[in-house]
């Protein structure tokens, strides 16, 4: 077998898609950043052209309960090479084993020369990065994808915390999914947002509706993403004309399934939960309104952007989105906007869909996200930052 190439671009991540979901052979909660994560990893190869390597820890089973015995595995994440660490996936002690195995694994697989990426402020990967920065000569810049840690009150926040102090230090650079993100790091350090991916040619989909209008919403059913506000605005609705799905697990999916059980709302409501990737994209394709009903009032929106804003548009969905996480900053025309956190305001823009779809189209203009958010313009965005953070060309 041929010896690879070194440097390359270590990715310290959790993130995971289909191949390893089948190879685990069990069920295990689906991983909503793989999306992005696949752009962003392409992105880094081309505009680094190094090879692009995932060093992961299992996740937790999802209904198991008893421990078990994971070994090491190689599967692929993409195109690119990923390896998950041993671990003894049991209550109480999954975690701080995980700590231990995961250390070990990245000092066997990292080299000197390899450029790090560190997956948010976790402590499993800080501690991992301190453990390897004893032994090997690298650099590490950190993927902020999100900050909820800055926002959570149970005892990860202060694991968390503890990671952000330990690894501000260590970093050479950052790569930001929201604006505000950048304010947590010091001036100096070179930065630069990726809040998403949409393709070179977003699909001229803008589907209008054979029957009705298929809206989707897909992610954490939890008040932060706003669930139960799109739940309040269905009286708001027309009688006729419109289905909507709702696809994902959280807080509030007891109080979904039980509108899907309404009279009021039976067959025109839909309760699911994605069983695989292939399930999700035959959604998306049936769909033509992706909803975004994130609340601006909560603090998760200071710290984190909906990545589902970017999947709906590039499956060529109209997209009717919140401007909270400075969504329409980033989208510009790309979105529809209802402008008050209300039920009403709420309803009001998906009857314009509902009643006038063809117009509601005309009010869109996704040129901008394109040239700035696509995978052309972002590895541009990417080899300029990535020598401002001294990675030779």
């Amino acid at each position: 077998m041929a010896k690879p190439a070194y440097p390359r671009i270590i990715c310290l991540s959790n993130v995971f898609d289909q191949h390893y979901h089948d190879l685990r052979g069990e069920k295990i909660a689906r991983c909503l950043s793989a999306p992005k994560r696949q752009g962003l990893f392409q992105c880094l190869q081309a505009a680094s052209g190094r090879e692009v390597v995932l060093l992961s820890s299992p996740p937790r089973a999802s209904e198991r309960r008893v421990g078990k015995w994971l070994p090491p595995m190689e599967t692929k994440f993409s195109i690119h090479r990923q390896f998950f660490c041993a671990n003894w996936d049991a209550p109480k002690l999954r975690v701080p084993l995980s700590w231990i195995f995961y250390a070990r694994h990245v000092l066997r697989h990292v080299r000197s020369g390899d450029l790090v990426v560190i997956d948010n402020y976790e402590f499993i990967y800080v501690f991992a990065a301190w453990f390897l920065k004893l032994f090997r000569r690298v650099a590490f810049i950190l993927d902020y994808e999100d900050g909820k840690h800055l926002i959570e009150r149970s005892w990860g926040r202060i694991l968390s915390g503890l990671a952000e102090a330990a690894g501000r230090p260590l970093l050479s650079g950052a790569l930001l999914a929201h604006p505000a993100l950048g304010k947590r790091l010091p001036a100096s350090l070179p930065t630069l947002l990726v809040p998403g991916f949409v393709p070179e040619q977003i699909p001229q989909g803008l589907r209008p509706p054979a029957t009705e209008a298929r809206f989707l919403y897909s992610g954490t059913l939890d008040h932060p993403r706003g669930v139960d506000l799109l739940l309040e605005s269905l009286p708001f609705l027309p009688e006729k004309g419109w289905h909507l799905l709702i696809a994902g697990q959280g807080a509030l999916a007891e109080q979904v399934a039980r509108f899907t059980q309404d009279p009021r709302w039976r067959g025109r409501v839909e309760h699911q939960y994605p069983s695989s990737a292939e399930v999700f994209n035959q959604w998306l394709s049936s769909s033509c309104v992706g909803l975004n009903c994130q609340r601006a009032s909560d603090p998760v929106s200071g710290v984190t952007f909906p990545s589902k804003v970017f999947t709906y548009l590039s499956a060529g969905l109209v997209v009717i989105s919140s401007k909270a996480s400075e969504v329409e900053t980033i989208c510009g025309q790309a979105c529809l906007y209802y402008h008050e956190e209300t039920p009403s305001s709420l309803a009001a823009a998906m009857r314009e869909i509902i009643t006038d779809f063809a117009a509601a189209c005309r009010k869109l203009d996704r040129s901008a996200v394109t040239e700035h958010y696509s995978a052309m313009a972002t590895t541009a965005r990417l080899r300029k930052f990535l020598r401002s953070v001294g990675l030779p060309e």
